[in-house]
């Protein structure tokens, strides 16, 4: 069975197509009871002229799932032979044409020059353009019934046809839902085709291990005798099932000896031996005996030199399989060793209980550490891996050359491909929080130490030496480590003269913990024969460690007393998640499911520095609300729902990858792991940075940058193409495939879901799976604004809009100047807020004008289709704000374009440098005089500010009301409203007591600022504001400054601000994003008005009121004197 992903990439030029759709009137509808139809190949030559994927959105709306199924589920043809074919979709169609596209040999892809980071990838475009192919219709229907399946009888065709590529294309209402997307590849049997690749794994002596063997690349149930001095009792197969994957040795015998003994070894460079071990399938023991695991310094197998023991393991009490690592010590090094595993006699009647077994052994070679790792798979180089149990090296899923392929078939067990260890250690250039012991740390908690060299030079001088009696603990001090992403120290048990530890009862354990949580985080538990010489210990933070209050502790389990199993600490540090500039990088391409859909498949990219001891995710995500560290939009775990096709992924290894002895390993993870859960990763490289990571388009190599086709230079920063300058998108088109200014649109339709936001439809995202908006590479170096319409959701419990109510349900922006490598946050948008639609506008940072750079709009969780939703319309990249004016005069040209005005001048009054004043006498049969904006869109949460100043000064002409009234029209002029209207104490239907936009020279003798959040009413796509003055004398001068109509600003600056583009100007005394005071403010106020320099003292600002004595105005109100209104005033 084949599942994919509707695409739209493919035009096949035939001229059967409209045939076969056309005006067709047959109606198979539903076959009665086991009949289909049958249909034999007739072929045609044709032209594909695009990309065959599994990949894509259909024409309509989202997403399509495409399944193609064969019964028997054939892995090749047999040709003449009839195969019943059902093919189903997601979504009903009414006319459907299945082509057959052959070739000679399975199809293979271009280099894929496709990006991804973090995540994300785009799959690459085939190069089919121009190639003539021979053709068949393998099957049509035409039904007035629209239906989700078809089935029919496939007649295979003539020996020698090669391999069929299906290609579907379906319509439901002659709208096209999908075109030639490839549902299903199958090639003829016995066709010449590449035998997989086995590599064979076993090693001796070479210059990544001293000993490796998976027990697979040796002839069957035969040891390999190069490596193998002796086996008794023990058996190579599958006889306990796959305790790894294939084949292991096993013992199952009830008596005599149970040992396994190697060659002579010269172990001189070696540190670990690692091995499964495990019962499997077979039966297991409570009771058995242990495993001794032990070594010999005598080359000679006939001697009875006695064994020394490395490490006793009790006997598999359970199914599971354990990966050992048994550290060597420097004893067990040499030129002629031999190491053996054996099973103490049992001390019944009869025997043993249980059987278990041994697969993957491994011995490193420790000399031999490379700087970095680059396979192309063309051919594999055993030495840059140490096991990938489950795969194959072939063809593959539609792969250049050769892949590491991993099939998920019967008898698999576990899927990982792991390196070999690579030197990646750098020195920071930079110093951050440390720690270096040389003289006692203030406020640190401290047991059972002294400072010293007892145990050798840890790092450099004196260290932190644990030898005492009683309880042994570190503890920092509570740190701020929402910055840093990585603890790392110098850690030795047993070094130099210090006693070594002799169980894990000595084991050191490392955990952190946060202020106001109970429980603390375990980090690592550090053995107590992995550290006999000092190493560097480098963990990554979890999120739950990233906190303004975290301390970390080292402890001892238990210790034998004073000078036994002593331990030491040296130079303890901690580091950003990500270097300063990024050093290195993993790059590869991985493919999950082979352009099928498997649910719940998912492979996570992991890294050790302990070698292979513990894994941890080389990035794990970190978002806002949801964690307090550095922010990382994603984590290392690629999963089928976005990853059904070869995508490259360039990942900037974080600081704690960054050690002299770093393995990386894919693992297959997830409930999807097993029998047909297909994945494969090629061109895989590790190492040194390249020069920008390429630009996102470029493979890494030892070498440089290798560009992908119409790239070129040092960093693949050259196009042949240029990219758009200009982005402006409204959606006004149901069809998601019209929008070619976005590169990827997943999870949303074009619909009324959310009401108008802008004008007409929006672009809601309201689907299951990843909800993301990705733009197409844009040249935005000449750009300055981002401008688009944002809904999360409605309030009311009744809309299609349900707003998300979680945290990291919001919506994240972000842009990427390196094709989708690194993602960079402009501004997160969170769930609580923007429930009405807004404007937004982003003034772009110097990182984002750029060539090349893309935007994403995206929401990382949400509870499903229908849940959480969100909009948005009326996107636009430009270089000036079309709905905003923010004008200090300075410019007339500004000025022009945005005003336009009668009888007034842009010219310096009263005390102000540059102002729109109105001065004279009135024309003779016209008095107006006004001031009026450009048509603009005007949305939730805008506000208009203005200074304004009436006189400066004089005083206003008796009798002419000379008020000036800021009015706006929504239907260009023709009629105007007051922006506000006044609702007062006593009338009805006010939500809130507000005064009129109307404005009296009394309240504005010197220059005051108005701030007004605007209205509902004024929401429009072409709104327009005037400020009008209808009577006037000679003396009534009036003017204006700092207009801005805008993106409101956070509470409104408190009243105590100017508004800039969203971002607060403060007053002196006032600061913060929202203009909060600077110190505090005076919470009481007592005035008792009995004389005017007091009153002017206590009060800001008093209009039509005076001081007077008891014997005026209303006489004696409390005592004395009073505040007396009775002036001509608004």
């Amino acid at each position: 069975m084949a599942v994919a992903r509707a695409s739209l990439g493919g035009i096949l030029g035939c001229v059967v197509l409209s045939l076969a759709l056309g005006s067709s009137n047959v109606d198979f509808g539903a076959p009665p009871g086991s009949f289909y139809p049958r249909f034999n190949p007739f072929f045609f030559l044709c032209t594909h002229h695009a990309e065959m994927e599994g990949a894509g959105v259909a024409e309509g709306g989202g997403e399509v799932l495409l399944t193609l199924q064969i019964t028997g589920n054939p892995s090749s043809y047999t040709p003449g032979q009839e195969y019943q074919v059902t093919i189903s979709t997601s979504v009903p169609f009414d006319g459907l044409l299945l082509t057959g596209l052959y070739t000679s040999t399975p199809v293979q892809s271009a280099p894929i020059p496709a990006p991804a980071a973090f995540g994300f990838g785009v799959i690459p475009d085939r190069q089919f353009a121009g190639t003539q192919f021979v053709c068949s219709v393998v099957a049509s229907h035409v039904s007035h019934q629209p239906s989700t399946s078809f089935s029919f009888v496939w007649i295979a065709p003539p020996p020698g046809t090669g391999c069929v590529n299906f290609l579907a294309t379906a319509t439901h209402r002659g709208q096209i839902i999908f075109k030639d997307a490839l549902a299903q590849q199958l090639c003829e049997q016995g066709a010449p085709t590449e035998t997989p690749l086995k590599p064979n794994l076993v090693e001796l002596h070479a210059k990544h291990a001293v000993l490796r063997d998976d027990f697979d690349s040796n002839i069957p149930e035969e040891l390999d005798s190069n490596i193998w001095s002796e086996c008794s009792n023990c058996e190579v197969g599958e006889q306990c099932g796959v305790l790894l994957h294939g084949r292991a040795v096993t013992f199952c015998e009830h008596f005599g000896e149970r040992e396994l003994t190697t060659v002579p070894l010269n172990t001189s460079t070696a540190l670990v031996l690692q091995f499964a071990l495990g019962s499997g399938s077979c039966r297991f023991s409570y009771s058995d005996p242990s495993i001794t695991v032990s070594y010999s310094l005598s080359g000679n197998a006939n001697t009875s030199d006695d064994w020394i023991t490395l490490e006793k393991i009790r006997a598999p009490t359970n199914s599971s399989t354990v990966v050992h690592l048994v550290p060597l010590p420097h004893s067990s090094r040499g030129e002629a060793v031999r190491l053996r595993w054996s099973q103490e006699t049992p001390h019944g009647p009869e025997g043993y209980e249980s059987c278990w077994g041994l697969d993957n052994v491994l011995l490193v070679n420790s000399a031999h550490r490379v700087p970095l790792i680059e396979d192309n798979l063309d051919p594999l180089d055993t030495s840059n891996w140490l096991f990938f149990p489950g795969a194959t090296i072939k063809h593959a899923c539609q792969s250049e050359g050769n892949a590491l392929y991993f099939h998920g078939g019967e008898g698999v067990g576990r899927s990982f491909a792991s390196t070999r260890d690579i030197d990646l250690h750098r020195e920071e250039g930079r110093s951050y929080w440390e720690e270096d012991f040389e003289t006692p740390p203030l406020n640190w908690d401290i047991e059972g130490a002294m400072y010293g060299t007892k145990c050798g030079e840890i790092e450099s001088g004196a260290a932190l030496v644990f030898e005492k009696e009683g309880r042994r603990r570190v503890c920092t001090p509570y740190l701020d480590t929402t910055s840093y992403g990585n603890l790392r120290f110098h850690f030795t048990m047993g070094g130099g003269d210090c006693d070594p530890g002799e169980s894990h009862e000595n084991d050191v354990v490392l955990f952190g913990r946060s202020e106001g949580r109970r429980e603390r985080v375990v980090l690592d538990t550090l053995p107590y024969s992995s550290y006999r010489s000092p190493s560097v210990v480098s963990v990554a933070l979890p999120s739950e460690l990233q906190t303004p209050v975290t301390q970390f502790c080292l402890e001892q389990r238990s210790h034998g007393g004073a000078n036994r199993h002593v331990w030491a600490v040296d130079f303890m540090q901690l580091l950003p998640v990500l270097p300063g500039t990024h050093t290195h990088v993993a790059q590869f391409s991985i493919n999950l499911g082979c352009g099928s859909y498997q649910p719940a498949n998912s492979v996570s990219l992991e890294f050790s520095t302990n070698l292979g001891r513990s894994w941890s995710l080389l990035h794990t995500e970190c978002l806002p609300e949801l964690c307090a560290g550095p922010h990382l939009p994603h984590s290392t775990i690629y999963s089928s729902d976005n990853y059904s096709g070869w995508t490259r992924i360039s990942i900037p290894l974080p600081n704690a990858a960054l050690t002299e002895t770093t393995q990386f390993r894919w693992k297959q993870t997830g409930t999807g792991t097993g029998t047909g859960n297909m994945w494969a990763i090629d061109n895989v490289y590790i190492g040194p940075a390249c020069l920008r990571f390429c630009s996102g388009r470029g493979h890494c190599s030892r070498t440089g940058c290798k560009c992908d086709p119409g790239f070129s230079g040092p960093a693949c920063e050259l196009a042949s193409q240029t990219f758009p300058a200009f982005l402006a998108e409204g959606f006004s088109s149901p069809r998601l495939s019209s929008y070619h200014s976005f590169s990827s649109l997943r999870g949303a339709e074009v619909s009324f879901g959310c009401g108008v936001l802008a004008s007409g439809k929006a672009l809601v995202f309201n689907r299951d799976g990843r909800r993301h908006l990705v733009t197409a590479p844009l040249d935005s170096s000449q750009a300055r604004y981002l401008q688009f319409t944002l809904r999360l959701g409605s309030r009311s419990i009744l809309s299609s809009c349900p707003a998300p109510d979680q945290p990291g349900e919001g919506v994240l922006l972000h842009y990427s100047s390196d094709n989708g490598i690194t993602w960079t946050l402009l501004r997160h948008y969170a769930y609580q807020g923007f429930h009405e639609p807004r404007i937004v506008s982003v003034e772009l940072p110097s990182g984002a004008r750029k060539f090349g750079v893309q935007f994403r709009w995206w929401q990382p969780y949400h509870s499903g289709r229908s849940r959480d939703v969100w909009a948005l319309d009326e996107i636009s990249m430009t270089s000036v704000l079309f709905n905003t004016i923010s004008l200090d005069f300075s410019n007339v040209l500004d000025v022009t374009q945005s005003l336009g005005f009668y009888l007034g001048n842009v010219q310096p009054y009263c005390q102000h440098d540059w102002t729109l004043s109105f001065s004279g006498e009135p024309s003779p049969g016209f008095s107006i005089r006004y001031v009026e904006t450009q048509s603009m869109q005007i949305g939730a949460s805008y506000s208009l500010q203005f200074s304004l100043v009436m006189g400066c000064g004089r005083d206003p002409s008796p009798h002419i009301d000379t008020q000036v009234r800021l009015e706006f029209s929504t239907n260009h002029g023709l009629t105007w409203h007051l922006v506000k209207e006044a609702c007062l104490p006593g009338m009805p239907s006010c939500s809130e007591f507000t005064a009129p936009s109307v404005y009296h020279p009394s309240e504005f003798k010197d220059w005051r600022r108005v701030t007004l959040s605007l209205p509902q009413k004024t929401w429009s796509s072409a709104t327009r504001f005037r400020w009008i003055q209808n009577y006037y004398g000679e003396q009534d001068e009036w003017a204006l400054d700092d207009i801005y109509i805008g993106q409101q600003c956070p509470n409104m600056c408190h009243g105590h601000g100017w508004c800039d583009h969203g971002h607060c100007r403060c007053e002196e005394g006032f600061s913060g994003q929202d203009c909060q005071p600077s110190s505090p403010l005076s919470s009481s106020v007592l005035s008792d008005f009995e004389s005017q320099d007091a009153l002017l003292a206590t009060w800001q600002e008093v209009i039509g009121g005076e001081v007077v004595a008891p014997d005026m105005g209303c006489g004696v109100v409390s005592s004395g004197s009073s505040l007396y209104f009775s002036k001509v005033a608004q």
